[in-house]
């Protein structure tokens, strides 16, 4: 069975909320999902996946210093071959919409690049998801748009 890991480090427990709905959409396609903060994983199992979707929240138009750290210490695990996805959690602020250089000013830019130099093969371009203000909530689309991700991600990689 094809297996999957959602990582993710959350602040107010909206990347979390997303990184569920991903896991659900994935477990709907068949795929055995294991969805855990970034706190509670050992790295070394990670290798042991099919499919790594890592998210985390957009702190200062980057991504959280604890989702750094994490980024750092797994890039002395063998990911190639893995194959990922990238997601964050930002409000839509002025600042948050596109850099000078035509880039969006979010966590999953940064996750996704650090994926692909780690040799992760990325299935699905990052993605956002929208909160409102700098709690929340989450836009109301974001359940069934993360859902439907999982589902047509875990139907690619079964």
């Amino acid at each position: 069975m094809t297996r999957a890991i959602v990582l993710y480090h959350s602040l107010f427990g909206n990347t979390r909320a997303v990184a569920e709905f991903l896991a659900k959409g994935l477990e709907r396609a068949g795929i055995e999902v294991d969805c855990l903060s970034i706190d509670d994983v050992d790295i070394n199992q990670i290798s042991n996946y099919d499919f790594l979707a890592i998210g985390g929240p957009t702190h200062i138009l980057r991504m959280s210093k604890p989702m750094q750290e994490f980024l750092e210490k797994l890039e002395s695990i063998d990911l190639r071959g893995l194959r990922g996805f990238a997601f964050d959690t930002r409000n839509e602020s002025r600042m948050n919409k596109k850099s000078l250089l035509g880039l969006e000013n979010s966590a999953a830019r940064r996750i996704e690049g650090k994926m692909k130099r780690m040799k992760v093969r990325i299935i699905r371009p990052r993605r956002s998801a929208i909160v409102e203000g700098r709690e929340g909530p989450l836009d109301e689309d974001v359940q069934s748009v993360f859902a439907k991700i999982g589902n047509e991600i875990g139907k690619a990689i079964v």
